[in-house]
């Protein structure tokens, strides 16, 4: 039966639950969930989407957080437990606020009119470019959320090495990636019972099949993709073949023979020598393929055969009936087809000649237990669907783009007066070692009250490309470096946009802001981990909310900052009093135009970081859209409107 619209102090206490359960695994700090599976066997995991997936929601609401959140996962490799996190921020402070039947249409505002100006006037000019031929930096932070240290180091190296072999040219990257992510689960073969240390990148494919005939040959050869049996039919589909005496079967036994001994010398001529087959094939045909010396390897996947193909660029081969005369045309050439041990399961290892930009190699992904396998290969096809989202790039609304054009007057995007700037800190934690006390709020917010940005040295976070051994940002950036010339990306990019022009002393902010005006965020833009979007954004759209004339808007801006700052809280939970001190020193040093000091050898994806945002919005405003739950016990009967003969 029907219930009434859930309320949002309800809404809240669910996303408050998720949180809950997946707040002490989140950052490289957090620890291990062990699940249970109905098999009996034990997994401890880090994984959000394992966690959400594992956890038995009841409420209609909290299913739709759970599974937005797995969504967003999916799409972007990360995030899954931040997501959460957040969420619960952001119901939390809009309960709080006791908001009311605007705030969706606020939301809707906020994201138009303060966040996308705080990213574009504020935190863009922070963003690095990713540095270039070097992915570790990346993957590294990026799997030390689902993985133990050795475990996370060993990978990060696996994945890197993977991505620059099967991409040698930097260009064709964006593409590689796709093919990985899409394909990983056939381009790798996990290998219980021996240590991660003995996992492996190699040259081409492993098919997980053993040879049905294996004839060893030197040298490049040619293979033949076949989805259908090669023993020949005596009649077609459908019809009666009747069979009057033993003579005549044994006619129709020999006729079948030397169809396929033909087939098979067909094939020979087409200096043809391996059969790639997903059905299985007749006796006789692998007799005659032995006698040729055809290898045959059968019962692969629609997955590898689709694989094969893309890699290919080949057909598979459809036989010619009567005629055997025609020349085979649809055929790959194969550098190396040799027998793989793995411990004991026998496979085929294949090389194959790309005509793609993926040139093949396969990881051999070794682990203690089928169970660790399953996380390792999970963890590192999610890492290739993050790098994905480096060379992507977010466009600005055209709606105030424009306006921000049109201005004649630059100054507020690159100076800032002093009542915009006033930050009132909201520090929630019911633990008394995380609180601020009132003496540091009031230092911070007289120092804020007297500092007045200068509009030369607002340029706080840009990275220094002439001196890595310094780990911290500095104020200018005067190498000519941009996110497209680090990454080498071209034509693989999801969306173009202008060139970011890097910050030099003598150029004018007009001329900066009129290069920056096309994109929010640049394709390859990256900043530390550990909390530092996350203040960022808090810091400027606290800024921006005090220019919005509307209410709500600013209701709603400053939930959204508050709730940002959970993330880093979350991170941070484990050190006595470690948020604090982060965050008091972030904060000050952004007032005192200064350098921020940070570990330039971790770096996550600005793109994942401002997707999350964009997606709890989303989500947020789907949940306060809820007007009815119906709980329903059995599934819909099906209704057909027939016309009865009662009722002409």
């Amino acid at each position: 039966m029907a219930a009434a619209r859930p309320e949002r102090p309800c809404l809240w206490q669910e996303a408050a639950a998720l949180a809950g359960a997946v707040r002490g695994a989140l950052g490289p700090r957090g620890g291990r969930a062990l699940l249970l599976r109905p098999t009996g066997e034990a997994m401890p995991t880090r994984d959000g989407r394992r966690l959400l997936e594992a956890l038995s929601v009841e409420p209609p609401a909290a299913r739709v957080m759970a599974a937005r959140a797995c969504s967003h996962r999916a799409a972007t490799g990360d995030g899954a437990k931040s997501f959460v996190v957040l969420l619960a921020a952001v119901l939390g402070g809009l309960r709080a606020t006791g908001g009311g039947a605007g705030l969706r249409r606020a939301l809707r505002d906020f994201e138009a009119q303060v966040l996308e100006r705080a990213v574009a006037r504020g935190l863009r000019r922070h963003l690095w470019p990713a540095p270039p031929g070097s992915l570790e930096p990346l993957l590294e932070p990026y799997l030390a959320g689902r993985l133990g240290p050795g475990e996370r180091r060993r990978l990060a190296r696996l994945c890197a090495e993977m991505c620059r072999r099967c991409a040698p040219a930097a260009a064709t990257r964006p593409q590689v990636l796709r093919l990985l992510g899409r394909r990983f689960a056939e381009l790798h073969a996990a290998v219980p019972g021996l240590p991660l240390a003995s996992s492996r990148v190699l040259p081409g494919i492993v098919l997980r099949r053993d040879f049905a005939a294996y004839c060893p040959t030197d040298g490049e050869l040619r293979a033949l993709l076949v989805t259908e049996p090669l023993r020949p039919a005596l009649t077609a589909p459908g019809v009666e073949f009747v069979v009057d005496s033993e003579g005549q079967y044994q006619s129709s036994l020999r006729w079948i023979a030397k169809r396929t001994e033909a087939l098979m010398k067909h094939l020979q001529s087409n200096d043809v020598k391996l059969l790639l087959s997903s059905v299985k094939q007749e006796d006789i045909v692998i007799y005659y393929a032995k006698l040729y010396g055809v290898s045959v390897v059968e019962c692969l996947s629609s997955e590898e055969m689709a694989l094969i193909s893309e890699i290919t660029g080949v057909s598979p081969y459809v036989p010619f009936g009567d005629t055997m005369d025609r020349e085979i045309t649809e055929t790959a050439v194969v550098t190396f087809c040799q027998p793989l041990l793995l411990v004991s399961k026998r496979c085929v290892h294949v090389g194959f000649a790309s005509v793609c930009a993926f040139q093949p190699h396969c990881l051999i992904l070794c682990g203690p237990v089928d169970g660790v396998n399953e996380q390792h290969a999970a963890a590192v096809q999610e890492a290739f669907t993050m790098l994905q989202q480096l060379f992507k790039t977010v466009d600005q609304r055209g709606e105030w783009k424009a306006e921000g054009e049109s201005q004649s007057k630059v100054s507020d995007v690159y100076a800032w007066h002093s009542s915009a700037t006033q930050k009132q800190l909201v520090i929630e934690n019911t633990c008394n070692t995380n609180q601020v006390s009132e003496c540091q709020l009031k230092a911070l917010s007289d120092e804020t009250e007297r500092k007045v940005f200068d509009s030369d040295k607002s340029d706080l976070l840009v990275h220094n490309q002439k001196n890595h051994s310094i780990p911290v940002l500095v104020a200018h950036n005067t190498d000519a470096v941009t996110a497209h010339e680090c990454l080498d990306l071209g034509k693989g990019l999801e969306k173009t946009c202008c060139h970011i022009v890097p910050f030099k002393h003598e150029e004018s902010c007009a001329g900066v802001a009129q290069d920056y005006s096309n994109c929010l965020i640049e394709a390859g833009s990256v900043l530390p981990v550990g909390g530092y979007f996350e203040i960022l954004l808090h810091y400027y759209i606290q800024d921006y909310a005090k220019q919005c004339q509307q209410s709500e808007v600013t209701i709603v801006s400053n939930v959204v900052a508050d709730a940002l700052l959970s993330i880093p809280k979350a991170l941070y939970q484990t050190e006595r009093d470690g948020f604090n001190k982060f965050y008091l020193e972030a904060i000050n040093l952004l007032k005192k135009n200064q350098p921020l000091p940070v570990n330039s050898e971790a770096l996550e994806s600005v793109y994942c970081k401002y997707q999350l945002v964009i997606s709890v919005l989303h989500c947020v405003t789907e949940l306060l859209s809820i007007d009815l739950v119906i709980g329903i016990k059995r599934p819909l009967q099906k209704i057909e409107d027939r016309d009865s003969e009662d009722d002409t």
